[in-house]
C-alpha cells in the first residue's frame, strides 16, 4: 500500500524533528539505543543526479519523512541510518529539531553566494525567514533588513535573532526605506509567498543583486523591465542537502546560532491539532514544539 502524502487522510506530518534512538535494525552500524539524534527527513539515495547536486528532496529512490512518508508527529518514527546526525553531548535534544529549518536558511544563503559584509533583505519573518536571518548573522552579513506582516511576535523575534531593522510592509515602502537609509542591498530572500513580494525585493535590490526564492507561494508578480534592465539574478533554494544539514547542526551545537527564540511553546502530541489552529493567527507565537513524551495539562 502506498503511503498517504502530506495533507491526505491517514498521513503523519512532521519533517522538523529530533529524538533518541529507540531500536536498531539488523544492519545498522555505529549507532546505539538511547543516542540523541537530529533527523534529516530527506532520504535521498546519495548517488543519483539530484543527490549529487545536494537536492535529495527530488530523489525518487526513498520517501521523505513527513512529506510522503510518516513523519515526526508520532511517538515513534522509522528513519534510515543515513538520515541520522548525532547530537553532541551537552546540546538539548529539542534544539536538534531546529536543525532542519536552519538548513533551509543556510541553503538559501549558499544559493545567493554573498560576500562577507553584504547587506541583506529578508522578506517574510516566519520560521524560515527567521532561520535565514540566523544564517546571515552567522555568515558575517552586513546590515540585515527584515520585512514582515504576519505578527508582532515574529517581528520581535526577527530583531532578537539578528535583524538590524524590522519593517512592516503595510506601513513602510521597503525600497523607499532602503534609499533613504543609504543602504545597498546585494541579496534578498523571499520567504513570505506573497504575490507582490518578489517585486518589493526587486525594487530594494541593487543592480546586479540576487533574489533567492525560498517560499512555496503561488503565482507571483515580477517586473521584467527592472529584472532585465538592472541585471538582477533570481534563483531558488530547494530545501537542502546533507552538507547544509550538518553545518546547521554544528552551528547550533557550538552556540554560534541560538535557535531558542524560535520556540514559543512546548505542547504534548495530543495538543498538536490545537497548536496548528492557533498558528493560523500566530499573535505572539513564533513556532510550537510538539513533544510526544510531554504530559497533557490536567484540566482540573
Amino acid at each position: 500500500m502506498a503511503e498517504a502524502g502530506i495533507g491526505q487522510p491517514g498521513s503523519i506530518p512532521g519533517h522538523e524533528f529530533a529524538g533518541t534512538i529507540g531500536a536498531l535494525g539488523p544492519d545498522v552500524r555505529n549507532w546505539r539505543v538511547g543516542q540523541p539524534v537530529a533527523v534529516n527527513p530527506l532520504a535521498g539515495c546519495g548517488s543519483c543526479e539530484f543527490c549529487t547536486r545536494e537536492m535529495p528532496i527530488l530523489c525518487r529512490s526513498r520517501p521523505n519523512l513527513g512529506l510522503n512518508a510518516p513523519g515526526g508527529f508520532a511517538e515513534q518514527v522509522v528513519a534510515h541510518q543515513s538520515q541520522l546526525f548525532a547530537i553532541p553531548e551537552g546540546m538539548a535534544v529539542e534544539l536538534g529539531s531546529r536543525t532542519e529549518p536552519l538548513a533551509v536558511g543556510l541553503r538559501a544563503i549558499a544559493e545567493a553566494q554573498p560576500s562577507p559584509g553584504d547587506n541583506a533583505l529578508v522578506f517574510g519573518v516566519g520560521p524560515i525567514g527567521l532561520c535565514v536571518i540566523l544564517g546571515l548573522r552567522a555568515s558575517d552579513a552586513g546590515s540585515i533588513v527584515a520585512v514582515g506582516r504576519s505578527s508582532a511576535g515574529r517581528r520581535a523575534a526577527a530583531a532578537a535573532v539578528g535583524a538590524d531593522v524590522v519593517l512592516d510592509s503595510r506601513q513602510t515602502d521597503v525600497a523607499q526605506y532602503v534609499r533613504d537609509a543609504g543602504l545597498v542591498i546585494s541579496q534578498a530572500y523571499e520567504c513570505s509567498g506573497g504575490h507582490q513580494a518578489l517585486m518589493a525585493c526587486q525594487y530594494a535590490l541593487r543592480a546586479g543583486g540576487t533574489i533567492v526564492g525560498v517560499a512555496l507561494g503561488g503565482t507571483v508578480d515580477l517586473d521584467l523591465h527592472t529584472f532585465v534592465g538592472r541585471g538582477q539574478r533570481l534563483v531558488s533554494a530547494c530545501a537542502y542537502g546533507d552538507r547544509d544539514f550538518r553545518r546547521a547542526l554544528e552551528l547550533i551545537a557550538s552556540g554560534v546560532v541560538d535557535v531558542r527564540p524560535l520556540i514559543s511553546e512546548r505542547v504534548p502530541l495530543c495538543a498538536a491539532p490545537d497548536a496548528f489552529v492557533r498558528l493560523r493567527q500566530p499573535g505572539e507565537l513564533v513556532s510550537v514544539l510538539v513533544q510526544p513524551g510531554l504530559r497533557a495539562a490536567n484540566p482540573d
